[in-house]
């Protein structure tokens, strides 16, 4: 059964809210030449509009989970949607920069609570049968969201005025809160009122960041080094302040322990840096184009569509080949592409074609797809499940703060070298060499990125530890892993699987490619859910419709139906699997996680024997009454009280 009209509403709603605050962090950076001309303002004051947003956006990440533990979703969401469409109005107005900028600081504030609420209530609102077709959905619109904006804000300002981009944004903004109110269930918080925040940490994290993007951010204004460098020190002050806070804080307002996790440290590193060279191109890329080049602001937007485009495609694509290759194979490659097609962007000029840009922002883009998703999962793999919704707010704050200081950082330098070089060759030539200089700087970034990337990420999938120290890797999964394995060829149908179920008296059974490496995973409960009404989750908005209709199918012709189609479309299209160095631990949190009564033991891409729960299961018993056996007998022999455990009450 599909979604029913309400809840396709309802779905229809929480995704073109979050559509619109994603939307609305693109369409500030083609206005920003026009916002420059009309309110008399340098580069270094209008990226505040988008580091500011930024940073907001990522002090409100950690508030929004004690939020969510006070306040119902639906009052959460409409009170999110409020703060963002005042924000919104705000800006609209615009009537001097300190107005726009306070508008995209409470946008900001709306924006940061929304997203993760929408998350929350996608996951509340569904039932688990029912959340791929809701997610799906939600991905695509998500996808979308960036390719779109900074084109749409090209065309806006280019025939009306960039106030109108506001307005819009403001008034849609309102029919999400109407409709929300009719459509959204009011479900109780979780905690009832039970968690705290605490004020100090609060204000350590507003400050400290600040403070830090301030100093980075007027560092090439003139008489400003003094004030900048001492907010520089403030802010580092701060945020040191608020780390070690939260470390001695029983309920931290962020979970920063997450970071002692060595892998995950150096996934957020690298996001870290990623993340700071996604957004500040699209700050320098419209005073570039728009502002030397003297082309207007739709061309801006298009240049950067087919990039965000092709990011979009690959994200999906990028998590399936992560899932097979692990993200070594994939990071390496993306960051040596990021860090040559950011390098290219230090020598473009003005005679520069826009095709040569827009190629380079697609290989950027592309690159980006190939890090960004291998390498979080690779940082948030290597935390216990119960550290997951911390390492994610951790990771998510980190890169949002990141962004803006890369951002910040970025157009310091490009205001430096501009003042620099105008007295020796001119405007704009003297622009063109501040633009050249930011993203060498961003490159010289990209390449330390590069290099913990090649030293320190290895293809560990699933975070699975090393054997200790003086035991043999094969020691123990190798002693009771089954290894009379059967796996089904890719061409195999739902009979063939039946079949080699019945015979061999297995239940599930990896499918592999010709060269006998795992490509997915079918079990009988697959084939159970199938013959079975209501099962199916879509991720295809269009295979949901047409599945929607009520099915009056016969049991015997679907099993007739059910067991010509080939296993890839009804097992698991990945397989999951463990490498053959895992520990017993690792083991039981991939079965567990996932729900499995069974896993394949690889050794690089080929399966090597099957483990299941029972296996595990009978090795731990055994080995538990070995020891307890030892134990009866070194207490017989004599052994000290306090070395015999039986001996203990």
């Amino acid at each position: 059964m599909g979604l029913t009209r309400k809840q396709w509403f309802m779905l229809g709603v929480l995704v073109f809210g979050s559509f619109l605050t994603i939307l609305n962090q693109t369409l500030v950076a083609p206005a920003q030449p026009s916002i420059m001309a009309d309110m008399a303002i340098d580069a270094t004051t209008v990226q505040w509009l988008q580091t500011g947003f930024t940073l907001v956006n990522a002090i409100m990440i950690p508030i929004t989970a004690f939020l969510q533990d006070r306040f119902s979703t639906r009052k959460l969401f409409i009170a999110s949607m409020l703060l963002f469409a005042g924000g919104s109005a705000l800006a609209a107005v615009g009537l001097c920069f300190p107005m726009l900028l306070a508008g995209r600081l409470v946008q900001a504030a709306g924006a940061g609570i929304l997203m993760p609420m929408t998350m929350t209530v996608l996951m509340l609102t569904f039932p688990i049968e029912k959340r791929g077709s809701a997610m799906g959905v939600f991905g695509l619109v998500i996808a979308f969201a960036p390719a779109v904006g900074p084109t749409v804000a090209g065309i806006v300002i280019d025939t009306a005025d960039w106030h109108i981009m506001f307005l819009a944004v403001t008034l849609l903004s309102l029919v999400v809160v109407v409709l929300s109110v009719f459509l959204m269930e009011a479900r109780p918080p979780a905690s009832k009122g039970d968690s705290a925040l605490d004020p100090l940490s609060l204000a350590l994290s507003t400050l400290g960041f600040g403070f830090l993007l301030f100093g980075f951010s007027t560092v090439s204004a003139a008489g400003m080094l003094v004030v900048s460098l001492a907010a520089v020190a403030l802010g580092t002050v701060g945020v040191v302040w608020f780390f070690i806070r939260q470390l001695h804080l029983e309920t931290p307002m962020l979970q920063v322990r997450v970071l002692l996790n060595r892998k995950f440290l150096i996934g957020t590193i690298i996001g870290m840096l990623v993340q700071g060279a996604l957004l500040s191109l699209p700050v320098l890329m419209p005073i570039y184009v728009q502002t030397l080049m003297g082309y207007s602001a739709t061309i801006s937007g298009l240049l950067l569509m087919p990039g965000a485009i092709i990011m979009g495609i690959m994200n999906p694509v990028a998590g399936r080949l992560f899932d097979k290759l692990g993200p070594r194979k994939l990071a390496i490659p993306g960051m040596v592409l990021l860090t040559a097609s950011t390098f290219c962007y230090a020598f473009v000029g003005l005679g520069t074609s826009l095709m040569t840009i827009a190629i380079i922002n697609a290989v950027r883009m592309f690159s980006m797809a190939l890090v960004n998703m291998p390498i979080t999962t690779w940082g948030m793999n290597a935390l216990d499940n119960k550290l997951m919704n911390h390492g994610t707010s951790v990771n998510n704050t980190l890169r949002q703060v990141a962004g803006s200081l890369m951002t910040a950082v970025v157009i310091s330098v490009y205001a430096f070298t501009e003042q620099l070089d105008w007295p020796s060759v001119g405007w704009p030539q003297s622009a063109m060499e501040g633009i050249n200089f930011s993203f060498f700087i961003c490159g010289i970034l990209m390449l330390v990125g590069l290099v913990m990337t090649i030293a320190l990420v290895k293809d560990k999938r699933g975070g699975a530890k090393a054997a200790p120290k003086g035991v043999p890797k094969d020691s123990l999964l190798r002693s009771i892993m089954k290894t009379d394995i059967y796996t089904l060829p890719a061409t195999a149908t739902v009979h063939d699987a039946m079949e080699l179920f019945i015979g061999k008296g297995i239940s599930a059974a990896p499918i592999v490619n010709g060269h006998g490496e795992p490509i997915g995973f079918i079990s009988d409960g697959d084939i159970l859910k199938r013959l079975s009404r209501q099962s199916e989750s879509f991720i295809d908005p269009i295979v949901l419709i047409a599945s929607s209709v009520h099915d009056d199918t016969a049991y015997d012709e679907r099993l007739e139906q059910l067991m010509q189609k080939n296993v890839r479309e009804v097992g698991v299209p990945r397989s999951i699997g463990v490498s053959v160095d895992a520990d017993i631990a690792d083991v039981c949190r991939v079965l567990a996680q996932n729900h499995l009564k069974k896993v394949p033991v690889l050794d690089g891409d080929h399966i090597v024997g099957i483990i299941n729960r029972s296996d595990i299961t009978r090795y731990s018993m055994e080995a538990y009454l070995e020891g307890r056996a030892r134990q009866a007998v070194y207490c017989e022999e004599g052994a000290p009280e306090p070395e015999c455990a039986c001996a203990k009450p």
